[in-house]
């Protein structure tokens, strides 16, 4: 006679829960994995906003004041050695910063378009010498005023903005003709509510 022996209903049951557990271990696994990527992914594209706003800022403080005349060091008509036609800030405060150049050479920080002999063509004008960055409503903006003619968004997705400044001997410092480095501080988060990424940076301007 044959054997006509098999599975109860019981013991098909039990294996069935058992696939189903396996089941959901290993969608529960693909589902972290997938949220890792995503997070990951994330921190990379507010990290790579971040670091191109930052670095541009950095580049423009660094240059700030620069005023290719011999600076004036006569004790009677300065009150401060080396004494510079003009302040390498305009305006100081934890959210916005105006920066100020002298690219043409003559003298004085124009509000329009100037020529530099170094970036623009023979005669012709590309370049402000006073630029605004600021931060208002999660964005970070920046106006180069003779050549935009509004703010400019550098970066968005920014939940914190600070800036820093500090004088010669590393004081803590709100004025403008004292401010010898200024440190930035940034918290961005990506698009679709992902990873939060903060950069610090202080920069020492090199024109004064």
């Amino acid at each position: 006679m044959r054997d006509e022996r098999g599975f109860t209903l019981a013991e098909m049951l039990v294996v069935c829960a058992i696939i189903g557990l396996v089941m959901a271990s290993l969608l529960g696994l693909v589902m972290s994995g997938q949220q890792a990527y995503w997070y990951g992914t994330t921190q990379v594209d507010a990290q790579q906003t971040v670091r191109v706003a930052v670095e541009r800022m950095a580049k423009e403080i660094r240059e700030a004041g620069y005023y290719p005349q011999t600076p004036n060091t006569v004790p009677s008509t300065c009150t401060a050695v080396p004494c510079y036609g003009f302040n390498a800030m305009a305006t100081v405060a934890s959210g916005s910063l105006t920066l100020q150049y002298d690219w043409n050479g003559d003298g004085a920080v124009s509000t329009g378009a100037v020529n530099d002999p170094m970036n623009c063509a023979t005669g012709t004008t590309c370049r402000g010498e006073k630029v605004t960055y600021a931060f208002s409503s999660g964005q970070l903006t920046r106006q180069e005023f003779g050549v935009d003619g509004s703010p400019q968004v550098l970066a968005s997705g920014i939940t914190s903005f600070t800036f820093s400044y500090f004088a010669e001997d590393g004081s803590s410092t709100t004025i403008a003709s004292a401010v010898r480095t200024v440190a930035v501080s940034v918290t961005a988060q990506s698009a679709g509510q992902g990873a939060y990424v903060t950069m610090l940076d202080r920069i020492r301007l090199r024109n004064r």
